[in-house]
Order: structure tokens, then sequence, then C-alpha cells
């Protein structure tokens, strides 16, 4: 493969286009003394940065593949790989903190429902649906907790994690995904896409009672994380001094802009409403949702792909930008790709009046102290 390829082409080889390799770590090797200082000055950059109506700010992110993939599947070796990350983050300089997830798969909130976890080897955990059409679907009830396999180690994870890390380490909530998302584990995708068209106040109210199981789930892990939790989690650059809760809404592509409003704007904006306002990512090249998503009442970030080494449907650079300058919505980015790349795409979507969050996975610690500084002073010059 060619230097330039390289740079403009997705690599379909790796397994994970944004993980670093790190060395796992036990517990007690884990300088926790020297992680609190880094992470308390990246806290306070953080929230100077939320307090701005405009400005960047930098997010060095070291995510560890194995723990998205089958190490969730043991706590305690999830917790030994992603200290190891923690420990790689402190080479880097960082405006906001790395963090700790329960991370344990994507079937949380459809498991009260009934969802259950297929493992396969060296995989994430994947959710088969419950139903085949959604007028099969029953009304449902969320289960107990403490009947819920998944529910329960997720708690249990947190719990591990929070005792071994003596809750000074940020932790984030688990995956959180949107209804649109959680649907697809109940009910088998296409048909419940039809059922968008063919029975709509079925669908809605089957919507709405996944979005009250999100809301339920998220208030319990709230309590049990107390003050270490950081916000708005999964995938964002995410702070003990943040807010909002980010939710995964891969699907919206999926549907028209209309139909995203229609069907889940208000489940999207009534989530925020109980923790500070809605965070929304999406893979892929969603531009043409955006305006939409905008729409949602008290919408604090939008997050996605913008370079073709982290996703091969990337987002265009001044579609979001001119949407977002002047409105106060965080345009959250994912750049992989070298120093030279990413500065070229913060240069595009650069713009007095935004507030950008940019992420980046230099490996270098020397090249990404230099993009660093190049990062900042471009934003304060221009």
């Amino acid at each position: 493969m060619s230097n330039q390829m390289k740079h403009t082409e997705f690599d379909y080889t790796k397994s994970d286009a944004m993980a670093m390799p790190v060395t796992p770590m036990d517990p007690a090797a884990f300088d926790l003394a020297r992680y609190e200082a880094f992470a308390a000055k990246a806290d306070r950059r953080y929230a100077e940065f939320l307090r701005k109506k405009e400005g960047v700010t930098i997010w060095q992110r070291v995510r560890v593949g194995e723990v998205f993939r089958d190490a969730c599947r043991d706590m305690k070796q999830s917790l030994r790989w992603q200290l190891g990350g923690l420990t790689r983050a402190m080479d880097y300089l960082t405006d906001a903190p790395a963090y700790l997830e329960p991370w344990y798969g994507i079937g949380t909130a459809a498991s009260a429902f009934g969802a259950e976890y297929e493992w396969l080897p060296g995989q994430s955990p994947a959710v088969k649906p419950v139903y085949r059409i959604v007028a099969d679907i029953p009304e449902l009830s969320p289960r107990p907790v403490a009947e819920v396999p998944i529910l329960r180690y997720t708690l249990d994870t947190i719990e591990y994690f929070l005792e071994q890390t003596s809750g000074r380490v940020p932790m984030s909530w688990c995956d959180i995904q949107s209804p649109i998302n959680v649907a697809g584990g109940l009910v088998d995708i296409t048909q419940f896409l039809m059922a968008l068209h063919d029975e709509p106040e079925r669908t809605k109210a089957f919507l709405s009672t996944l979005a009250d199981e999100v809301i339920r789930f998220t208030r319990i892990q709230s309590d049990l994380i107390g003050a270490a939790l950081a916000r708005p989690g999964h995938g964002f650059a995410s702070s003990r001094a943040g807010t909002g809760i980010g939710l995964s809404t891969d699907n919206l592509i999926m549907v028209s802009p209309a139909m995203y409003t229609e069907f889940c704007g208000e489940h999207s904006a009534r989530i925020g409403d109980h923790f500070g306002g809605t965070a929304i990512h999406s893979c892929g090249d969603w531009g043409h949702w955006l305006p939409a998503v905008k729409e949602i009442r008290n919408l604090t970030m939008v997050d996605g792909a913008f370079s073709p080494q982290t996703d091969p449907a990337y987002n265009k650079c001044e579609e979001f930008r001119d949407l977002l300058v002047g409105t106060g919505v965080i345009l959250h980015v994912r750049i992989v790709g070298d120093p030279e790349e990413v500065l070229a795409r913060v240069k595009r979507l650069w713009k007095p009046g935004i507030k950008l969050i940019v992420g980046t996975h230099v490996q270098d610690p020397k090249a990404q102290h230099q993009l660093y500084h190049d990062i900042h002073r471009l934003c304060a010059t221009t």
C-alpha cells in the first residue's frame, strides 16, 4: 500500500481502526496517585472549555481494542486492560482524561426485555432478536435487574472497578444505545423499519418503552458510580466536569430525517432531560441527518468520524462546521491519521464561533505533543 493510500483509505485488515496496543496492568501496580494528578488537570481544562462560547479542546484517546471485544466477558481482565490504557494515556497531552468503562456489549437495555448474548471467539457479544415482527411483541415490562444477567454483570463490574480503584478514577456508564438502536436487539431490524411505515403508533409505543428502560438503568448506574461519573460517556471525551448523556444512534441513517424526527427525536430529548442534555453519536456519513438532530431539545454534543482512516464513510468537515457554528452545540470529531492529516482536517473544521473537541489517536508521544500544541495554536489565531 502506498503512502498516499495510507492517508486516504480505510484499512479493512484492522479489527479496530481506533485501537492502540497496551500492556495489561494489575490494579496493585497501577500508579493511582500519578493518574489522579493527570486526570485532575485534564478535568480542569475540560471544565474551562465547557464554560466558553467557542474554542477547541483535544482528547487523545487510548482505545483498548480488547475491552470492546471478548475481554469484556471477564471484569478482572477488562480492568487490567483498561488500567494499561490509562497508564499509556499519561504519556500524552490531553484536555479530557482517560476513563474506565463497564463495557459489556450493546445489548444492555434490550436484555431487560429478554435479549441474550451470543459469544463468538475473539468478538464482542452479539444480540439475537427475540421477536420476528413488531406485532409479535407483547406489552413490555422490564425485568428486575437481579433477574437479568447482563444488567447484573454490568453493575457487578462497576462495583469491582470502584473497589479496585478506591473510586478515584473517573468512570462512565455502559455503552448506552438510543431506542432506535436498542430495537434491533429485540426485533428483526428489517421488520422494525417496515413497521415504522405500517404500524407507526405501535412502533412509537415500543420505542417509548425502550427509552424508559434506558433512563431506568442509567439512573441505577449513576447512583452506583457516584462522584466518579464521567459524562457524556462511551466514545465521547468525558469528564467528571462533564454533562449530558451520550447516545449511540447509528440506525438513524436507516430512516429519513423526517422519520427520525417523528419517531426518535423526542425520546432522545426525554432521555437527555434526566441527565443534563443529549449527545448524539453515529458511525458513517450522517450529515444529511444533522438538521433533524439539531432540533433535539437541549442537544449538547454531536459526534462522528472525520477521516477515511476512522470510517470508510466519513463525514464532511464543512457540512458539520457550518451547521453548528454559533449554536453552542459541541462538535466532537474522531480523526485517525498522522499529525499532518489531523491538522489538515482541523483547519477545515475550525471556525470562530464553534465549540470543537478533536479526538486524536496518534501513537508516538513526541508527535502527539507537537500536534496538541499545533491544534491549539491554530484555533487561537484564526
